[in-house]
């Protein structure tokens, strides 16, 4: 199959499985039904491709949903080479690096192996952790060093140096997430036929996301120092620079980095009130751009990546919605964690 063809192919099966994401008025329509008890939640996990094969053998929803986000990836995959798949694939590391993070969290809190292995995901064919020998380790250093042979070899060595110094379960997570996304910034740089302007914006909306949620929380929730709030966050950056967010991290208050902030972000977030609430709409702005994306972009990788995003969006928000109902959660709390606006006074009646 020559490479137009591939990426027809891939362009085509996208808008396939793009057709069948869950439309925020469809979420809309869940939040009226009592619970899963109705069916409908069952209908819909089966409609957006949720194995009911893995719920009749007891698999968790959390593992339904990795399942299902794997299983498009593995499709998505076939088609792409080089550079292209090699940040696709790159991407499902996020997933298994909350197993990393589980592991080191569950040592670090003496907890048995058997009790950490109940917490991980199964990753399938995408599985790089060495889970059975990182179970078996006596202490962090040596946990750390099985990582050298493995594709998280460079954020193993940022994490050791963490905790080397300090010792805490939080900057070590911390430095986890920051290689990770630095990482993600390497592999979009090494796309270098034309046409990958989409992905560099999507991929640079998620940066600039994740800096600035970051700087707010640490700077002004945790009350972390100038320094190292800045020290935290990703090298990598988009349209909110190294300088710009050095700027940022020297105010004394939310308030006034939010002021300060330059365009686009400085309109779009003028008036939010807490870290959350940006976060909030930093993502509705980051899926809104992946809509137009998936629907009109001509470039197959930029349509994949968007979809990937949206995807993810979807899983996380059905996650939501049925673990509040579960829980018998307000409306409102599980509007928030599915993303959806807040209620008008009519909905709220």
């Amino acid at each position: 199959m020559t490479a137009v063809a591939r990426y027809a192919y891939l362009r085509t099966r996208v808008s396939l499985m793009a057709a069948r994401l869950l439309r925020s008025d469809r979420l809309e329509q869940l939040l009226e039904h009592p619970g899963e008890e109705t069916g409908e939640l069952t209908e819909v996990a089966r409609d957006i491709g949720l194995d009911t094969a893995d719920a009749a053998a007891g698999l968790t929803l959390e593992q339904r949903l990795v399942s299902a986000l794997l299983e498009d990836y593995l499709i998505l995959l076939r088609p792409l080479t080089g550079a292209a798949r090699e940040l696709v694939l790159y991407a499902t590391h996020r997933v298994e690096l909350a197993n990393l993070k589980t592991i080191i969290s569950g040592k670090m809190a003496g907890q048995s192996a058997a009790t950490i292995r109940r917490e991980l995901m199964d990753m399938g064919p995408f599985s790089a952790l060495p889970v059975e020998q990182l179970l078996r380790t006596e202490d962090m250093a040596e946990l750390l060093r099985r990582l050298d042979n493995t594709p998280y070899a460079d954020i193993a060595r940022q994490a050791r140096r963490v905790f080397e110094e300090q010792h805490d379960l939080f900057a070590i997570h911390a430095a986890i997430d920051r290689r990770y996304f630095a990482g993600l910034a390497k592999r979009v740089k090494a796309l270098k036929a034309p046409g990958h302007e989409e992905v560099r914006h999507l991929v640079g909306m998620w940066l600039d996301r994740t800096n600035l949620s970051w700087l707010l929380r640490f700077r002004f929730a945790y009350n972390l120092g100038p320094a190292q709030s800045y020290y935290l966050l990703i090298p990598d950056t988009y349209r909110l620079g190294g300088a710009q967010l050095m700027a940022l991290a020297q105010l004394n208050s939310f308030e006034d980095a939010i002021a300060r902030l330059p365009p686009p972000y400085g309109p779009m977030l003028r008036g939010a009130p807490t870290s959350y609430d940006v976060v909030r709409i930093l993502d509705a702005e980051t899926w809104r751009q992946a809509e137009i994306t998936v629907r009109r972009s001509p470039s197959a990788l930029a349509a994949t990546i968007a979809y990937l995003l949206l995807r993810e969006r979807e899983l996380r928000a059905l996650r939501a919605l049925i673990k509040g109902r579960r829980l018998r959660l307000s409306d409102d709390l599980i509007r928030s964690a599915v993303g959806l606006a807040p209620a008008s006074p009519a909905q709220a009646a």
